[in-house]
């Protein structure tokens, strides 16, 4: 499962607990124990001795273990670790929820948001009951047994299958809940409706991901946060372990998602969150007449343009069944216009408008094509054909379009474009 995992340490209490808390990490074969050096590198003598001392300590474990200094002159703690873990090829981040020094506050901190966000592993944070206790050697009663009773929480979507995925191939496990919240209140008039369908798809995840009967289902009621750090409490598991994406945010570009981010930072329980191997669903295509809301929709952030099914020619596409670009070709009475290519903030940077584009060049690109570029996307339409021209070559009713700007389209920010047919 996990063969070589990375355990960030700041030589802090809280960050030796870690060490005596990893040895049931299943599948583990080697142990890169890492400490972010900010100081100065003379300074890195000293903690050069002390990480080899705390790998010692790791020897009755039976698995090699390996320190590693890394240096960050720039202060980015997150990042250091991050680098560290691809570099090393681990396919486990582990981190204690708060130390003294470099890791300050991890999980309330930006440290471990940041760890989470940016890496592409899995990242197990660990909380201890009464931590800030003056007896450091009251462990948790799961501290060596941290997979043994785990609280999944699910959504349903296709994080979640990924998930049970990997939670049907843990060992060690004695027991899995199945947790969904629905973020009704339970007086709601469609709660029961609502409680036994969720009731019914928990059943189905259950019977295909884990035949074998140590599986529970749960369904409760509320904001999810609070739900599952109280379901955790209640029910004494040992961990949670949560997807990093939840069903509205793993198509998009949110580095983090919101219920996975506050169980973070709100369950006091050891928290493994899932970095999902997932593949996108993405469809480029044009839109009908009766489609063209959807264009409508993500036009309402680009001047909340409208679209004419007498003119247009829209072209978007779509991820998860969401839409994530759209280009419009407009017919005028002298010639077509390329407008409308908009790409939503949280679909930006990876490839959409492209798609667009190309979808609407291959529909329309037998007419001569005209446009307002703006200035920075030049080079852009640039691959698709499009090449500069005078304001004074584009048809009269385009050009009217930027008859405010007075000649000057490069102080409206418009680089007027044409693309030959063909």
């Amino acid at each position: 499962m996990f063969k070589r995992v990375l355990v960030a340490t700041d030589f802090s209490r809280h960050a030796d607990r870690v060490l005596e808390c990893i040895g049931d990490i299943p599948g583990m074969e080697e142990i890169v124990l890492a400490h972010v050096l900010l100081s100065d590198p003379d300074e890195a003598r000293g903690a050069e001795a002390e990480l080899r001392k705390k790998a010692a300590s790791l020897g009755t474990l039976g698995i090699p273990v390996r320190p590693r200094i890394v240096q960050e002159t720039g202060g980015d703690i997150a990042g250091a670790i991050v680098r560290a873990a691809a570099e090393e090829r681990a396919s486990l981040i582990v981190m204690g929820a708060k130390g003294t020094n470099l890791l300050r506050t991890l999980v309330l901190g930006s440290v471990s948001r940041g760890v989470i966000a940016a890496g592409t592993t899995d990242v197990l944070v660990l909380h201890f009951n009464g931590e800030d206790a003056p007896d450091p050697s009251a462990m948790d009663p799961f501290c060596r047994n941290i997979f043994f009773k785990i609280l999944c929480p699910v959504d349903f979507s296709k994080p979640t299958a990924d998930l049970l995925a990997f939670l049907s191939h843990l060992p060690l496990v004695r027991e899995v809940i199945l947790l969904h919240v629905l973020p009704h209140p339970a007086f709601d008039r469609d709660s029961e409706l609502l409680e036994a369908a969720a009731a019914a798809q928990l059943g189905e995840l259950k019977k295909a991901y884990f035949p074998t009967g140590w599986v529970r289902t749960l369904v409760l009621h509320g904001d999810p946060v609070m739900e599952i750090a109280e379901c955790a409490q209640k029910e004494d598991v040992s961990l949670v372990v949560i997807s990093r994406y939840g069903s509205r945010d793993y198509a998009t570009n949110i580095p983090l998602g919101r219920i996975a981010s506050g169980v973070a930072d709100r369950v006091q329980r050891p928290v493994l969150i899932r970095y999902p191997r997932l593949h996108l669903d993405v469809v480029t295509r044009e839109l009908s007449r009766d489609e063209l809301y959807h264009a409508e929709k993500v036009w309402l952030g680009y001047h909340q343009q409208k679209a004419d099914p007498a003119t247009d020619r829209v072209f978007a596409v779509f991820v998860e069944g969401q839409p994530a670009a759209v280009a419009r070709c407009r017919r005028h009475p002298d010639g077509f216009e390329v407008d409308g290519v908009f790409v939503p903030d949280e679909y930006r940077n990876r490839g959409y408008a492209r798609l667009a584009v190309e979808a609407l060049v291959r529909a329309c690109g037998t007419e001569t094509l005209y446009m307002h570029s703006t200035l920075a996307l030049v080079r852009f339409y640039g691959t698709f054909g499009f090449v500069p021209i005078p304001e004074a070559g584009l048809p009269d009713s385009i050009r009217a379009r930027f008859g405010f700007a007075e000649g000057n389209l490069a102080g409206a920010n418009a680089a007027p474009m044409k693309r030959p047919p063909g």
